[in-house]
């Protein structure tokens, strides 16, 4: 009986780690003052740049993924009550989100050219990186509802493992962050040479968005799933 619970518990946490690096990339690529942040912090200080702002962006995320999941745990009979209405709320999200990187994208790949709206951002020190990764993690409001929306499944798959399933999700999903911002932060001011593949990017994981958000609609409305897993 313990083998067939350990091959279980297995079996679900692969399933946590497989949605979760299919739902991350349209948080960790979403176009925002943190992904510009990680380009303008790279052209003072290259590719070290980009490494101290997801660090900073992780002091943030790990307390607020913490807080998220202790809440779900409590209230996981109130969560229940709210399914169908988080469920239609999750694909309005991922639309609204999903259109928001159409409109960036199609411009990007129309003119080949990507610009920066926070060119006044200065790095004086790697603490100051870091504090600018918390800052602009903090005080956005499209990266505190990605996690109450679209990455909130995430959290309640985790939850049932308690510490264990936090680690396994939130090691699954934080890689990328530092992958994507020390990107951000290498290709820096020849960014514009790249302009057309984040550009295509952009489009990708507005499609991807869609595809979860509907999948999460359907599964709680209809009982069907639109993703083969």
């Amino acid at each position: 009986m313990a083998e067939r619970q350990l091959s279980g518990e297995q079996y679900t946490l692969s399933k946590l780690v497989i949605e979760t690096l299919i739902i991350t990339p349209s948080g960790a690529m979403s176009p925002g003052i943190l992904s510009a942040t990680a380009v303008i912090v790279g052209m003072h200080i290259g590719m070290l740049g980009g490494f101290l702002v997801a660090l900073g962006h992780m002091l943030f995320e790990i307390p607020y993924i913490v807080v998220i999941m202790l809440w779900t745990s409590k209230f996981s009979s109130v969560l229940r009550k709210l399914e169908k209405p988080l469920a239609l709320l999750t694909l309005l999200v991922a639309t609204y989100f999903a259109l928001g990187l159409i409109s960036e994208g199609i411009p990007i790949l129309r003119n080949g050219e990507f610009s920066l709206n926070n060119a006044d951002i200065r790095v004086d020190s790697w603490l100051q990186a870091v504090f600018y990764g918390m800052l602009f993690t903090g005080a956005n409001p499209h990266f505190l509802a990605w996690w109450l929306t679209i990455a909130l499944p995430l959290i309640r798959g985790a939850s049932q493992y308690g510490l264990k399933g936090f680690v396994v999700m939130y090691a699954s999903h934080v890689w990328m962050d530092y992958v994507w911002l020390i990107f951000l932060a290498f290709i820096g001011a020849g960014l514009a040479l790249m302009a057309r593949l984040y550009g295509f990017l952009l489009l990708a994981m507005s499609v991807l968005l869609l595809i979860f958000g509907l999948d999460v609609f359907t599964r709680t409305y209809v009982e069907r799933r639109v993703l083969p897993f």
